[in-house]
Formats: C-alpha cells, sequence, structure tokens
C-alpha cells in the first residue's frame, strides 16, 4: 500500500470555522464590535498598496489566482461604471488593511493601472479601449482611477472569534478558508514568513516523514504554530506592552496572541526562534522512531496527531542533546500510551485544564530524562 500525503490528524476540524471543540456561543460583546463602511477610489486604494498600507498576501488564498479573462472582464466592468460587490477589510493595530474579501480584484485592477497587461476580446465595450492604461484617453483613465470601491472595514479591537466569523461568512460563496488560512490574513508579517519557511524546511519535512509535502491548506503551520505557541506559553514568554504575562484562556485567542508577538519581536528574536525550532525538528529524527507523531490504531497507520505532535516537540526542546535515544524513546511511547494522556487530547482538548495536564505530564518527562543523564 503507497503511503498517504498530506495525512495529519486535526480531531474534530480543528481546522474549520464552526470547530465541534470551540467553547459555546454565548453572543458577541457588541460593545467590541466594529465593522465600518469605507468607500475608497481606485487610485486611492493603489497609492495605499504602493505605500504598504495595504495588505494583498498571495499566499493566502492559495492557487485561487485569475486568468487574463477574468481580469480583463473586472476592467470592463469598471470602466463602463458597474458596481463591484463589496470589499472586507481588516484593519490592524497600526491602520493597515488587510483584505479579507477582494483580493483577486484588486490584484486586477492594480496590475492593470500598473501597465502589466492589455485589454482584448472585450465583450461590450469597442475595440478603441483595448489599450494598457497608459494607451487610454486621459477621460478613461481619470474614469477608472475615480472609480469608487465600497468596503466593509473590521475596526480594532474586534474580537478574533468574530473575524473569523465574518471570514466565514464573505467566503462561503467559494472555497471556506479554514482558521489557519484566516490566521495567516489576519496576521501578516515575520510570523507568517517564520511559518511558511519553517513549514518547508527539510528539517521539518525529514520530522514528520514527509507526510505532508502537498500540503495546501496550511495544516503544516498550524501543527508549527501549535507547537511554537504552547512553548512560548509554558516558558512566559508571551506578555503585553505592560510586561503582563499572557494567561491561556482558548486556542484561538493563543494563536492569535502568539502571531503578534512573533510579528512585534526583532530580528533577532525571530532568527533565534526560528533557530530552537529548527533545532528542536532534528532532534525529532535523532530520538524518536517512525511513526513517533502518530497514536496506535489496532495496528493500522493512523495519521499525525497534532496534540501528539505539539507534546513530544516541547519535550524535545528542553531536553539536551546526547541522552541515550533509548531512554527516550521509551518515555515517549510511555507517553503515547498513558490512559491519562489520552483523555486529555480526547473530549475538550483544548480546554485550560487539559491543556495545563498534558503540559505538566511533559515537564515532569523532560525532568526524569535529565535526571536520569
Amino acid at each position: 500500500m503507497s503511503k498517504k500525503k498530506n495525512e495529519v490528524l486535526l480531531d474534530r476540524d480543528d481546522l474549520n470555522i464552526n470547530s465541534k471543540n470551540e467553547e459555546k456561543n454565548n453572543g458577541y460583546p457588541l460593545e467590541n464590535l466594529k465593522v465600518d463602511k469605507g468607500f475608497y477610489t481606485a487610485f486611492e486604494l493603489k497609492r495605499k498598496f504602493e505605500k504598504q498600507l495595504i495588505k494583498l498576501d498571495d499566499d493566502f488564498q492559495r492557487e485561487d489566482v485569475w486568468k487574463p479573462k477574468q481580469k480583463i472582464e473586472l476592467i470592463e466592468s469598471v470602466l463602463m461604471g458597474l458596481p463591484l460587490p463589496i470589499f472586507y477589510f481588516n484593519q490592524d493595530k497600526k491602520g493597515v488593511l488587510i483584505v479579507v474579501d477582494g483580493r483577486q480584484r484588486l490584484t486586477a485592477l492594480f496590475s492593470y493601472m500598473s501597465n502589466e497587461f492589455k485589454l482584448s476580446n472585450l465583450k461590450i465595450l469597442p475595440k478603441k479601449f483595448e489599450k494598457k492604461f497608459s494607451e487610454l484617453d486621459p477621460v478613461d483613465q481619470t474614469k477608472l482611477e475615480d472609480y469608487q470601491i465600497q468596503a466593509h472595514v473590521i475596526l480594532p479591537p474586534t474580537p478574533e472569534r468574530v473575524k473569523f466569523d465574518i471570514f466565514d461568512r464573505v467566503n462561503r460563496a467559494g472555497t471556506q478558508l479554514n482558521k489557519q488560512e484566516i490566521r495567516n490574513a489576519l496576521y501578516q508579517g515575520q510570523s507568517t514568513k517564520l511559518l511558511k519557511e519553517l513549514s518547508e524546511s527539510d528539517e521539518f519535512k525529514k520530522a514528520t516523514e514527509e507526510d505532508l509535502e502537498s500540503d495546501k491548506r496550511m495544516k503544516s503551520r498550524y501543527l508549527l504554530l501549535r507547537y511554537i505557541s504552547f512553548y512560548l506559553l509554558r516558558t512566559n514568554k508571551l506578555h503585553d506592552a505592560k510586561g503582563v504575562v499572557y494567561e491561556y484562556k482558548t486556542i484561538d485567542e493563543l494563536l492569535a496572541y502568539t502571531m503578534e508577538t512573533i510579528n512585534a519581536y526583532s530580528e533577532e528574536e525571530v532568527k533565534e526562534l526560528q533557530k530552537n525550532v529548527i533545532s528542536t525538528l532534528n532532534k525529532c529524527s535523532h530520538y524518536i522512531s517512525k511513526d513517533a507523531f502518530r497514536l496506535n490504531q489496532n495496528g493500522k497507520r493512523s495519521p499525525i496527531n497534532m496534540n501528539v505532535f505539539e507534546t513530544i516537540c516541547y519535550i524535545l526542546t528542553f531536553i539536551s542533546d546526547g541522552l541515550p535515544v533509548e531512554n527516550v524513546h521509551n518515555k515517549l511511547l510511555g507517553l503515547k500510551s498513558n490512559k491519562n494522556f489520552l483523555i486529555n487530547i480526547g473530549n475538550h482538548r483544548d480546554s485550560e485544564m487539559n491543556v495545563k495536564a498534558r503540559f505538566d505530564m511533559a515537564d515532569k518527562i523532560i525532568k526524569e530524562l535529565e535526571n536520569d543523564r
């Protein structure tokens, strides 16, 4: 039987918007819900884009790249003055607009205004419009530049849960984005770059036996983000601007907080974190056996389990080089068969109680391995 690629167990739809493991919805905190209507000209948005005040993340919407025909039809619609569907932006704390819905439309618009393609085979407008932007009559150039774009802007401090729900609603017409793809859009910066580089590293591929080689839904980045988040959480390296240490509440909040924290890191801090993760991934290849991140399922080869991955990586982060491989191997096997561990990675695995329980177990194993040197 050939080995299946992209196997990873993200129990109960962890990557889906409406996870069964989410806390119950007790209603939105409406006082923090801020969605405003904005009107922008095409010229204004292009200028913001050139000043890096708008982010069009090419890595966000995977392979949904428009073909030339779609781009031309969009420009033709704009020149005709036809209304476009409402755009959705998320405004970060620095005032930068992150495109939630409308990336392809803006990309096509900016590309044409930068003379990157020529209109052709127009369906409605006459052939006199089959030109690059710079070749249009000044009146038509101005018409395109002054075209009004309506957008709904999600403003801070709108809660993360509300942002996820907004993403869900505006993306239902196409391929529904999962939570990690949404985070990748909301928290662009050093964190998204780091996760991409780590997920594509030889060390990660080797540690996961290349089972996520064809990953197109950011499962690799989700695994790595969870591990990094719990590592930073347990070492008290997550804190606000006033120095108050972050306390765990929900997994979505933790992952968002971690990405915001990494985005605020200095270049040296990012490199140090990347170095530590690569070191841990190398330990995975050295200390653990094949299928180490999988749970035994009656002799069948199960997918990689995210909770096993994050817990084992956390343990390996803190153990010294040169420990007897057999000792480490046996300890990790014992963890995966431990009844209490299996319980706290089952139902409600991301509750405060279960998260604390499994990482307390991990800390105990680290001490035992170091004491047995």
